[in-house]
Formats: structure tokens, C-alpha cells, sequence
């Protein structure tokens, strides 16, 4: 038999395989494999809930960082102003 006549007859028995006991393994599979899903998915759910509170508490940063600039802002603009009432010099007399 040819090489490619081996493969074809390997491709017929690998479907009969597959016909025959294809649920029969899915089945095995699935119980063997129940205990390291459920593992995975509630190390999933883990991931979930820390990736959330570290957002949270990252937007919180986000957001006292901006109040904290602009209350830095506020002050500045309120030290240049007084600054410049400082310096400017006062109008002339007599003239209007």
C-alpha cells in the first residue's frame, strides 16, 4: 500500500474512532478535568476582583490628584494676582 493509502485508511479508522467512542472520551475528559476548570475559573474570578478594587483605588488616586491640582492651581493664580497688584504701579495724579 501506498503512503497516501495509509493515510486515508488512518483518516477512515481515526472518523470510525471517533464515531464509535468519541462521546464515551468527551465524557472522561470532562470528569477528569472538572476539579482544574473549576480551579481556573475561580482564579479567573479572583483576577476580576483584585483587577477591580486596584482600578478603584487607582481612579480614587486619579481623582484627589486632580482635586490637589486644582486647588495647586487656585493658589497660584491667587499668589500671581497679588503679585501683580504688588507691582503695578498706582495711577498718576492729575492725570484722567
Amino acid at each position: 500500500m501506498r503512503i497516501s493509502g495509509v493515510f486515508v485508511v488512518g483518516v477512515i479508522m481515526g472518523a470510525a474512532a471517533v464515531w464509535l467512542w468519541g462521546r464515551d472520551v468527551e465524557e472522561y475528559v470532562e470528569d477528569k478535568t472538572r476539579g482544574i476548570r473549576t480551579k481556573a475559573a475561580e482564579g479567573v474570578r479572583a483576577v476580576e476582583e483584585k483587577a477591580g478594587k486596584v482600578l478603584d483605588r487607582g481612579g480614587d488616586a486619579l481623582r484627589r490628584a486632580d482635586e490637589f491640582l486644582q486647588d495647586t492651581k487656585e493658589h497660584v493664580s491667587e499668589a500671581l494676582r497679588a503679585g501683580e497688584e504688588a507691582i503695578r504701579p498706582a495711577p498718576a495724579a492729575g492725570k484722567a
